[in-house]
């Protein structure tokens, strides 16, 4: 069903380009879509829906930075930032597959020899990490600090090293597992174990086990774009663009956190491989593994990159996440009983951000629905923002 995203794709694609002689009215999605982004005063907005794993609406409007005149397209890359741990839980399956790793592996198997590491982190295990339930506390900005200040060239790894440091020498909130936290700090661990124990660093690893697989061929980690030119979305502070460098995004040094960027088309990939997975559909990755990923510990729902709810409009369990690295806004809804994926994202950062994703992601809800001739009982229409962005 993956490879159906593809004709959605060139329909939309020829319905969003304008023809070189005259440009035609926009679709009443992107009209709506911009009326959103104006009401919030943003840069940009786009989103797309899924059914059936093909895209069925893709719309993308405003600019790409302030004060410029280039128009963003479909074919745009977006930073998804924690959207993006679902993407790193997958990565860490795909090893524990390959038995690099166990959903089992402790940090003091891996880590045990670092002296800094406390031995109160040592029985923690790297499925806790992944579901933010190690006892680590909320990320620390010191630490953030230290990462974006060490000497340029400093290997990734020799970095993420240095973070397991800083981090573990602080004694866990609890050790049991019994509360969540959210945590950058636990995926980048869990990132620093997964390279230790290959010898390979994470982005590569990321690269040959899902970007590959899926063929996300625009994928990759960091603000996108470049320097010189405005060649692609720009993240805003403020309301001011700002350029692609080492303070544009997160450090790398916690990439596995979310500083994934993509195109909505690569995003689609990845989300229908998710959707074919709950719905039990044959898929790129083993069914089953991925739906483990998508089950919360008991009492908990937060499973590994994915919250999972329950709304009125749709039958069974949600699967959502939002992500932001203060510059971006992005958010997915999936609903595997209907068969429904909604995205939206923007470049900049903040309340209004996060409103008019959700705002977006209704039309998005609303141009699925025009595809089913009966239209179950909805007592809850709208979407919202689930927790604080990330």
């Amino acid at each position: 069903m993956i490879g159906a995203i593809l004709a959605g794709l060139v329909v939309a694609a020829s319905m969003s380009t304008p023809p070189a002689a005259s440009a035609p009215a926009p679709s009443p999605l992107a009209v709506r879509l911009d009326e959103i982004r104006g009401r919030f005063d943003l840069p940009a907005l786009a989103g797309f829906a899924m059914k059936g794993g093909e895209i069925i609406a893709i719309e993308a409007v405003g600019v790409r930075a302030r004060g410029e005149e280039a128009v963003v397209t479909i074919d745009d890359r977006w930073h998804l930032g924690s959207c993006g741990k679902a993407m790193s839980a997958t990565v860490l399956d795909q090893l524990v597959a390959r038995g690099d790793l166990a959903w089992d592996t402790t940090i003091g198997e891996v880590f045990g020899d670092v002296d800094e590491v406390l031995p109160a982190w040592h029985d923690v295990p790297l499925r806790r990490l992944v579901q933010h339930r190690s006892g680590l506390p909320e990320d620390r900005m010191e630490h953030l600090i230290a990462m974006r200040t060490m000497a340029d060239g400093t290997p990734l790894s020799v970095q993420r090293l240095e973070l397991v440091r800083l981090v573990l020498a602080e004694p866990p909130v609890e050790s049991d597992g019994s509360k969540m936290r959210y945590s950058n700090f636990g995926y980048a661990i869990a990132a620093a174990m997964a390279e230790r124990r290959t010898g390979r660093d994470w982005e590569s690893m990321c690269r040959e086990l899902l970007f590959e697989p899926l063929r996300m061929s625009s994928t990759d980690f960091g603000a996108p774009g470049s320097m010189e030119m405005v060649d692609q979305p720009r993240g805003h502070r403020d309301g001011v663009p700002i350029p692609p460098s080492r303070f544009a995004d997160n450090p790398p040094a916690i990439s596995a956190a979310g500083t994934i960027h993509a195109t909505m088309a690569d995003w689609s990939r990845f989300l229908a491989a998710h959707l074919d997975a709950a719905r039990g559909e044959p898929g790129v990755f083993d069914a089953a593994r991925l739906q483990a990923l998508q089950r919360p510990p008991a009492g908990g729902d937060y499973a590994s990159g994915w919250m999972v709810l329950r709304r009125g409009w749709a039958p069974g369990p949600i699967l959502t996440h939002n992500g932001t690295n203060t510059l971006w806004f992005a958010v997915v809804w999936m609903s595997p009983a209907r068969d429904w994926v909604m995205a939206a994202i923007t470049n900049e950062g903040g309340p209004n951000a996060a409103q008019a994703c959700d705002a977006a992601v209704g039309l998005m809800m609303r141009e699925l629905r025009r595809l089913e001739p009966v239209e179950p009982p909805t007592p809850r229409d709208s979407v919202e923002t689930e927790f604080g962005p990330r």
